[in-house]
């Protein structure tokens, strides 16, 4: 099947808005554990746009391999609110969208990347049904080309610096990815298990990934080529691996298009920890209660509150012209 997909400028700038949008208005959190403090607008958007360029890729996919529309939080016409949402909110039933009870984390990985790593603290904390692995082919000087815009700055410019500004543009028309492939919640368990010395659990992986083709990294080890010994990885923090090369050779999509459309979840319990940041239309969380059942719960109320206030929950606009301040 070819995995190959575009993602349009169009889209490149609508990321940009949401992005720009949820900075301005504090919709999510501008404060960095890794850097102690709150980053600032240039951050955000790097730290951002690529994982939604995945998702817009992934939807694209989607749409026009598998036959199935599906809707980011990019496509709603208004933001919902929430630390445990999934990439992919709702799928087209008909002329209905309808909640995907089956979650999945569209993972972007970049230039010479060799694994698709999950961290084990998110494995814990907020699990998802599947996470796909989605190369982005964005450069990294993406964002300058917005300066030959600004016209203080555009009158400076030498022709060579002009020059670089335009190639830059072009390399955004049309954005290259590759969706390189999936695994499900039952393979991150495997390897969870299989880090705890379950041997039989090992053969499962070794018998579907490869050997050496996942690994539990515990945090005191540095990433590896499989295929490649002399190629030298930085290291990482406790994360549950599986090595893109294998991943591109194992992925069924004809399997994953059966779940999206079964739409059942495949985590089971989730226990609550921290339960703060959704909406108060959602109320609380109660104590032992499923954590990912009332995030489900919360994503339907907001899209019921969209449907209400909109008359739909598709955009109609462009997030740049999404007001800033809420109205009364």
């Amino acid at each position: 099947m070819q995995t190959k997909v575009s993602v349009p400028k169009d889209s490149y700038l609508e990321i940009l808005a949401f992005t720009t949008y949820a900075y301005l208005t504090n919709k999510i959190t501008a404060y960095s554990g890794l850097i102690g403090g709150v980053r600032t607008l240039g951050q955000y958007i790097e730290n951002f746009i690529y994982g939604k360029i995945a998702e817009v890729a992934f939807q694209r996919f989607l749409r026009d391999r598998l036959g199935l529309e599906v809707l980011t939080d990019l496509d709603l016409a208004d933001f919902i609110v929430g630390p445990y949402i999934s990439n992919l909110v709702a799928l087209r039933k008909g002329d209905e969208y309808e909640a995907l009870r089956l979650w999945i984390e569209v993972k972007e990985v970049r230039r010479d990347q060799r694994w698709l790593l999950v961290p084990a603290s998110a494995v814990r904390s907020r699990p998802y049904d599947v996470y796909v692995s989605v190369w982005v082919g964005l450069p990294g000087a993406h964002i300058a080309w917005l300066t030959k815009h600004v016209p203080e700055v555009m009158n400076k410019m030498s022709s060579e610096w002009r020059d670089q500004m335009k190639v830059i543009e072009e390399s955004i028309e049309n954005i290259p990815c590759e969706v390189v492939g999936f695994v499900t919640w039952n393979d991150v368990a495997l390897v969870i298990r299989a880090g705890e010395g379950d041997h039989r659990a090992r053969e499962e992986l070794d018998r579907r990934f490869g050997h050496r083709s996942w690994y539990y990294f515990s945090g005191r080890e540095s990433l590896f080529d499989p295929d490649d010994p002399s190629w030298k990885g930085s290291k990482v923090r406790e994360n549950i691996g599986f090595s893109l090369k294998r991943l591109r050779e194992a992925s069924d999509w004809s399997r994953l298009r059966e779940l999206i459309l079964k739409n059942e979840r495949l985590v089971g319990k989730v226990e609550t920890r921290r339960a703060g940041g959704f909406p108060k239309s959602c109320g609380r969380v109660r104590p032992h209660e499923d954590y990912r059942d009332f995030a489900f719960r919360c994503i339907e109320i907001q899209l019921e509150n969209i449907k209400r206030r909109y008359g739909t929950i598709l955009r109609k606009e462009s997030w740049f012209a999404q007001p800033l301040t809420p109205s009364l």
